[in-house]
């Protein structure tokens, strides 16, 4: 057993600022960035390790598309145990899940073609409704243009790959993962894999494991896999994995995801190389500088809000580098991330006129036939019907409170508050299995209410995508 621990110091002690750290979390709290964890680990050290409650050390975050770099490890490892080429054509591996005619295009993918994001496919191949077999579709959906020519994201492929190392090794991904190497340094027992409807590890998004997890695999990687005397991945591979085998310039929307794409790890300004899930999630190795940071956040719905991460890690932390003291020992950063919410705005609102009396909604295709607020002092609640029934969600007026949302009984935070005097919002951030956001605006006329809800989240939550009216009923 070789588990990775971290001895913690102060960022000065390693030329780092506690100052630019701390700068770093106000920034992205003004920004109203739900930052849900940072750790730094800089020469070996722990200088930092940050979490917004209630999140915690060992509490599990979705990952998103982090897991598509653990997918490709055990590639890896599977090439290093010469069970596969990564020149194989990955319909020779699943003649079962092929049409009777296969495209020539799909027949000539490769494993580097999916492991590079150059397949013959443009987008993922599941997401259309009522898919159920997610990697029959990837050898099914028409091609549009021939593998290994340019890159373009596409998740299927990697959920096939996942799908890959279980049928050769008869292992569920993490269970193989942790016979390698996971469980020798200190992965943490309770992280698992969402699967698919056919009970496929979700290869290229499912990951529920600490942030910790991350920093320790993103670690290993940047020491070439080797760790107190043990090889657990093949540095060869490591090597060729975080270069540049993709040219996405002109096809990524920000600055970051620019900078090439190697065996599913991006590569970054700076000198670096990351693993990056949908969000803000984020394990970005910086090898010249002996340095991992780890984020886990929520910037779903927000307009290159990963980018304000990295701008704001590179113009905060990497800024005004303080030569390292002769002592000092200690990391005073635990649980310092403030919570995002909706604050008071001092406005005084129609809490009286409305509270209490059931707003009755237009014919709607989302199923919402009525609404009723209540209003307390500090908390309020919001009861609605759809199709699903009847259902209650509370808030905290100004600030956030911790609750279950209803029918999908997902932990979330809530905060509630009038924008003017007319308007009312809750922002219920969903911070389980399925991390995303839901808001609930209501705009009042008199006795008419505007009404939209909006849900940015991948999978459920469908019914709150509305812009509708309603009429306040009389006492």
């Amino acid at each position: 057993m070789s588990e990775i621990e971290f001895e913690k110091v102060k960022p000065e002690q390693t030329g780092l600022s506690e100052q630019n750290i701390v700068e770093f979390i106000r920034r992205l709290h003004d920004e109203d960035i739900p930052l849900h964890s940072l750790l730094i680990v800089k020469d070996d050290k722990m200088v930092c390790e940050a979490y917004q409650k209630p999140y915690g050390r060992h509490s599990l975050h979705r990952m998103f598309s982090i897991t598509k770099s653990m997918v490709s490890l055990a590639i890896g490892l599977l090439e290093g145990d010469g069970k596969i080429n990564l020149d194989d054509h990955i319909v020779d591996f699943f003649p079962e899940k092929l049409p009777k005619n296969v495209h020539p295009y799909i027949a000539a993918i490769t494993i580097r073609n999916m492991l590079t994001m150059r397949t013959a496919h443009n987008k993922t191949t599941y997401k259309l409704e009522g898919c159920t077999d997610w990697v029959r579709s990837f050898f099914e959906t028409e091609p549009t243009h021939y593998p290994g020519t340019f890159f373009a994201y596409d998740t299927s492929s990697t959920h096939v790959l996942a799908a890959l190392v279980e049928k050769l090794t008869g292992k569920e991904l993490l269970a193989y993962l942790r016979e390698k190497f996971l469980d020798d340094i200190g992965f943490s027992r309770d992280a698992y894999c969402l699967k698919d409807p056919m009970g496929v590890s979700m290869g290229g998004s499912g990951l529920m494991a600490e942030p910790m997890d991350v920093m320790k695999v993103m670690y290993l990687v940047m020491k070439g896999g080797k760790y107190n005397g043990h090889q657990y991945l093949p540095e060869k591979y490591l090597k060729l994995a975080t270069d540049v085998w993709s040219d996405n310039y002109a096809i990524s929307s920000t600055f970051e995801e620019m900078q090439g794409y190697g065996y599913q790890f991006w590569h970054t300004t700076h000198g670096g190389y990351a693993c990056y899930g949908m969000g803000g999630q984020l394990g970005i190795c910086l090898p010249e500088r002996n340095m991992v940071v780890v984020t886990t956040a929520d910037t779903q719905g927000r307009q290159g809000g990963v980018q304000l991460i990295y701008d704001a890690l590179w113009n905060t932390i990497f800024k005004d580098m303080v030569s390292m003291p002769e002592d000092g020992t200690g990391c005073g950063l635990t649980e310092v991330i403030p919570q995002v919410c909706l604050h008071n705005r001092g406005f005084a609102g129609k809490a009286d006129e409305i509270g209490h009396k059931e707003i009755i909604v237009d014919a709607n295709e989302q199923g919402f036939t009525s609404f009723k607020l209540e209003f307390g002092d500090e908390e309020g609640s919001i009861t609605y019907k759809n199709r699903t029934g009847e259902h209650t969600l509370y808030f905290g007026i100004g600030h956030n409170i911790e609750t279950m949302f209803p029918h999908y009984g997902h932990r979330a935070l809530v905060s509630a508050a009038w924008q003017n005097e007319n308007t009312f919002l809750i922002y219920a951030q969903i911070i389980d299995e399925y991390v995303g956001k839901v808001f609930m605006n209501f705009s009042f006329n008199g006795s008419h209410v505007g009404i939209m809800l909006k849900k940015i989240e991948e999978t459920y939550y469908k019914e709150f995508n509305l812009f509708t009216g309603g009429t306040i009923q009389g006492d």
